[in-house]
């Protein structure tokens, strides 16, 4: 398949994409992609199994964890589980975090991916078939900064009220749906066809001890009707959120899963008014796959600060140029962005990708020398994606 290099490191496949079906709607609804922009093709966080451990006290007054899944507190039960037990009172396989623009406010989606199964004959307990199965709530992307504050209050628990827009589960699900599934649920409650009635808490208790840092957390699923959560949510249980089960964590993945999914978050209200907040705007249309509308915002940037030497903006207007079969203009682009010279080393390994998805714009235009100089380019400053592509065009 082919490929182009998001400026921050991402692969994303290169499709030639009919620029007319760039607007159009999502599962059929033809008025609904300027209202529901949602970023398809990557999580821009993801949390997995082997990163955490499942805690629960069990009524023998002993603690029992196993990984990626909370035990149920039955002692004996537990020394021989059925498969349905062995599948805890809770389980994650993966977390994800996607972004969605709904209405022009951001909004961030949380897939909880989970092992699941069931019995062909249930009441005799037999035939038991695994599968995995996927919750989801979608929520305003501010109240993803609340589960982490940038001022970590290391060694105090608390709860964040994720005020859920939407939510949804399906067992046994298909993994090509999710994205139609989600977006079904949120036009439905739009349109108000359907009547949100959950909510997400999010209980966590960062800890600092002996020179070491870790993270007890929980994802608590409750009701949008405020008294139902608001035990949780009270400071004065917050000692008491992790006396029976918890997840555990390293912190520092536990801070990269919520960091990764914070970058270029927008305000959810208002409208963009500058050149970051543009560009910001502009990143998150390109990540939904809206790149003609990606390109207008960068342009709208531009107009604020017309001489920028921030080099990111022209990389991601360049991808986007490209994506929309507009290759000379991408080609520009990615000139400007290589004559800006990378001031750290994470700008170095931005930088000279520069040189790769240049090289795929010259592929696209029949100057494959020029390509093959590109990528001979990337390869040198150390950029080892490129290998394939050497290897099948440049011998």
């Amino acid at each position: 398949s082919n490929l182009i290099w998001d400026a921050c490191g991402g692969c994303r496949h290169l499709l030639r994409i009919d620029p007319k079906l760039l607007a159009a709607p999502m599962c059929g609804h033809v008025n609904m992609w300027d209202r529901i922009m949602f970023a398809t093709d990557t999580a821009s966080g993801f949390f997995l199994p082997e990163h955490a451990d499942g805690w629960s006290l069990q009524d023998n007054g002993k603690w029992a964890s196993s990984k990626n899944r909370i035990p149920f507190s039955d002692f004996k039960t537990n020394r021989n589980p059925s498969p349905l037990r062995k599948l805890g009172v809770k389980n994650f396989n993966v977390l994800e975090l996607k972004k969605v623009l709904i209405d022009d406010i951001q909004y961030n989606v949380l897939l909880i991916k989970y092992q699941d199964g069931g019995y062909e004959f249930p009441l005799l307990q037999e035939g038991w078939e695994p599968f995995e199965s996927m919750m989801f709530f979608v929520f305003e992307a501010e109240s993803l900064s609340k589960v982490l504050p940038h001022d970590v209050p290391f060694n105090q628990p608390y709860a964040v009220n994720m005020k859920v827009f939407c939510a949804g589960k399906v067992r046994n699900y298909d993994h090509r749906l999710i994205d139609d599934i989600v977006v079904s649920k949120i036009q439905a409650t739009q349109n108000q066809t359907n009547v949100n009635a959950a909510n997400l808490v999010f209980a966590v208790l960062p800890i600092q001890k002996d020179g070491r840092e870790s993270v007890k957390f929980k994802m608590i699923s409750s009701f949008s009707k405020e008294s139902l959560s608001s035990w949780y949510l009270d400071p004065r249980n917050a000692d008491k959120l992790f006396d029976v089960s918890f997840y555990e964590a390293k912190f520092y993945q536990f801070k990269k899963f919520i960091r990764d999914s914070e970058i270029f978050n927008i305000p959810t209200s208002g409208g963009p008014d500058d050149f970051q907040s543009y560009f910001k705007w502009g990143i998150l249309k390109y990540q939904a796959g809206n790149f003609d509308g990606a390109i207008t915002d960068f342009n709208t940037a531009f107009g604020y600060n017309p001489d920028t030497a921030f080099s990111l903006i022209y990389s991601y207007r360049g991808i986007a140029q490209t994506k929309m079969g507009n290759y000379s203009a991408a080609i520009e682009d990615f000139d400007k962005a290589i004559d800006i010279p990378p001031k750290d080393i994470m700008g170095y390994s931005n930088w000279i990708k520069n040189y790769y998805n240049r090289g795929v714009s010259r592929f696209y235009t029949n100057d494959l020398e020029g390509a093959c100089e590109d990528w001979n380019k990337a390869f040198d400053l150390g950029f080892g994606g490129v290998l394939e592509y050497l290897e099948q065009f440049c011998k």
